[in-house]
């Protein structure tokens, strides 16, 4: 008899224990249909106000160096100040464009790389407004800044042929946007350091009138670099018709293309996925969705670099070096992305910035060397040149 109990309640035992075990697996994070997540108030606890206004900063000031319509002054106001806007919002926004430059917690860029390119960001504008804007009306050439006119496109380029409205803001893709992004709030470390913080329910920053952690708004934050314009950024349009400039404008280009179709989605999908995981402490799977977004952000201006130098093969005129002067901006932000999981090391494109730099700059690049740099970036990541070089821009 004894047995016979001790036995019904080993019995008991198994039973409690394996519903015990039942009521502790996780269930599935979903994803939600839309960029959308609530607060423990039941209110939006999704917020990147800042990169919206580094957005916008951008465009401005990308608007203001392609006319000469602003004195150096002006210009460096918007580029370091964050100041003189005509969008009066934005210069009471405390955001300074030049110091989120290569800015990045996580990045492997020192502080002497920064200084570096911060300050060819600055020479770029001051030849801006000085160089360019005294040969307004000169007929460009090799050695000599000006105006150059192909069929319906006029540039306003350097002595070196570049257009520096172009450089400037496909530099700021990388350095700001993409860096932002993949060496900081989509990187491991940065999961890594705000889990715990995140697990304990510690407001952003201490502050008691935040409804997000430090990590759900890091999350948010990459986000709003990507789809922070666009009209309903918790579903964005995935339209060439309705491109918002900078890295939204390039992701929805290069997804148009049947090669890498899908690259829009993978990375909006990652995006909410991975914010779920994110709420739900769910920190492998939102680490697996941060590996998605920044590796298909890398790719896309990969793929944007290589285009726009096989763009400009050929006749340097107007459309060539409007096109490589996007080019050698991209190549600038490929200092920013990552390759095979590792962020790029300045040596592996510093000989490809000098090659576009040397003798007479865009000028003078061959289209060899431009086919060679090309099919170097298409081995780094994955794609032909055959790949790219139709690509709807």
């Amino acid at each position: 008899m004894k047995r016979v109990i001790l036995s019904m309640i080993a019995v008991s035992a198994l039973v409690f224990t394996s519903c015990s075990d039942d009521n502790d697996v996780k269930q599935p994070v979903e994803a939600p249909a839309t960029y959308a997540f609530n607060g423990k108030d039941n209110k939006s606890n999704v917020s990147f106000s800042g990169q919206v206004a580094r957005l916008k900063m951008a465009k401005e000031l990308k608007d203001a160096l392609g006319i000469n319509a602003k004195t150096l002054a002006q210009l460096e106001e918007m580029f370091k100040d964050g100041t003189g806007f005509e969008d009066a919002s934005l210069n009471t926004s405390g955001k300074k464009l030049r110091g989120t430059v290569s800015s990045a917690t996580n990045s492997n860029v020192d502080a002497v790389e920064t200084d570096e390119l911060r300050l060819k960001m600055d020479g770029w504008i001051e030849d801006h407004a000085t160089e360019v804007y005294a040969n307004w009306n000169t007929d460009a050439a090799a050695g000599t800044a000006g105006k150059l006119i192909t069929g319906s496109r006029t540039v306003y380029v350097s002595a070196k042929g570049v257009e520096y409205n172009q450089a400037v803001a496909k530099t700021l893709i990388g350095s700001v946007i993409a860096d932002q992004m993949i060496n900081k709030y989509v990187s491991q470390k940065f999961i890594d350091d705000n889990k715990a913080d995140h697990e304990a329910g510690k407001p952003y920053k201490g502050d008691a009138t935040k409804n997000y952690t430090a990590l759900q708004h890091g999350w948010d934050e990459a986000y709003g670099y990507l789809f922070g314009l666009e009209e309903a950024p918790a579903k964005p349009v995935n339209s060439l018709n309705d491109r918002k400039g900078f890295l939204n404008s390039y992701i929805k280009s290069v997804d148009n293309d049947s090669k890498f179709k899908g690259t829009f989605d993978d990375v909006y999908n990652a995006f909410k996925l991975g914010r779920a995981a994110v709420d739900a402490n769910d920190y492998e799977l939102a680490s697996k969705q941060a590996e998605t977004i920044r590796v298909s952000v890398s790719k896309v201006i990969g793929v944007m670099a290589a285009h726009y130098l096989l763009k400009g093969k050929g006749a340097k005129d107007a459309n060539s070096l409007h096109a490589l002067s996007e080019a050698y901006g991209f190549l600038q932000s490929l200092r920013f992305v990552e390759i095979n999981g590792q962020q790029v090391e300045k040596n592996q494109i510093a000989g490809t910035i000098t090659m576009l730099e040397a003798d007479n700059g865009l000028w003078s690049i061959t289209d060899d060397q431009l086919d060679q740099i090309a099919s170097r970036l298409g081995t780094y990541f994955g794609f032909t040149t055959e790949d790219v070089v139709s690509l709807n821009d």
